[in-house]
């Protein structure tokens, strides 16, 4: 297995990057932040993206965790790998990676400069500041392995060499929790409103009595009391949690770890003689 390594200081576009250069070398699996990519689909890991620090990302992407190693080892080796290219923001930690998933020697460095120019990289780092990051997949897949977070597809057409033929490299823009959390304010009444409008969608419910968020550094806890004038709305809460947890992290990018609904009061209902 030949082992191409991508090296480059954080946030210079070294994920931008990386379809390009894997397309124009006949490379086919990319190792970058946690995860194992076979061209546009993620086989195995835990992106760094989705931790909720970046402590924890940095762990995740240098495969710190046993389980999360060995899961990823266990599909490279069934897996019938010619070439792979492996991405850090240095040596030492392209090394730690290699080393963790026994995947042999670095064939060859690339350092970012090699590859990108001045221009390029400055814009990488200004969309970094703004806390934007790339994985080098289609939104799809990312949709599928994270919560939370706001998502861009990316596009672009590329030809390798002379050949005549393109191809379409879609890469994905997010924004993971660790860049926004703490910097951005949101009123609490802005919550509220969109729990209010996704419970009252439900029909059925005679009131909200009352909504408390708790905000605990890199989530939010929710707790809901309502009234109900129909007994079958009970059946569809576990919906109705589900609904409120994708509206807030789709509308405002914070975390919800839990949501509790509380159904305090029934109301009187009417029942017609037989």
């Amino acid at each position: 297995m030949e082992v191409y390594a991508l090296v480059g200081s954080s946030g210079t576009g070294k994920s931008y990057k990386a379809l390009e250069f894997a397309y124009e070398n006949d490379i086919d699996y990319i190792i970058d932040d946690g995860i194992l990519i076979y061209r546009n689909k993620v086989l195995a890991g835990i992106s760094a993206k989705q931790a909720k620090t970046t402590v924890e990302a940095v762990k995740r992407a240098i495969f710190y965790n046993l389980e999360h190693r060995q899961k990823v080892r266990e599909v490279i080796e069934k897996e019938n790998i010619n070439k792979i290219l492996v991405i850090g923001t240095s040596k030492k930690m392209i090394n730690q990676i290699v080393d963790r998933l026994s995947i042999g020697k670095v064939y060859k460095f690339i350092n970012i400069q090699d590859i990108s120019t001045k221009y390029e990289i400055e814009i990488a780092k200004q969309s970094r500041k703004e806390g934007n990051h790339v994985i080098p997949v289609p939104a799809v897949e990312i949709k599928n392995m994270t919560s939370g977070l706001s998502i861009n597809p990316l596009k672009r057409i590329f030809r390798k060499g002379n050949n005549i033929n393109m191809v379409v490299l879609e890469k994905t823009i997010i924004r993971p929790t660790f860049s926004y959390i703490g910097k951005v304010y949101i009123d609490a009444d802005v919550i509220k409103q969109i729990i209010e409008y996704e419970v009252y969608n439900f029909g059925s419910i005679d009131r909200i009595n009352k909504i408390n968020i708790e905000n605990c550094n890199n989530f939010m806890n929710i707790f809901v009391s309502i009234n109900i004038n129909d007994l079958e709305i009970i059946k569809k809460i576990e919906s109705m949690q589900q609904i409120i947890k994708k509206s807030i992290e789709r509308m405002t990018l914070v975390n919800v770890q839990k949501i509790d609904i509380n159904i305090h009061k029934i109301k009187k209902i009417n029942f017609l003689p037989c």
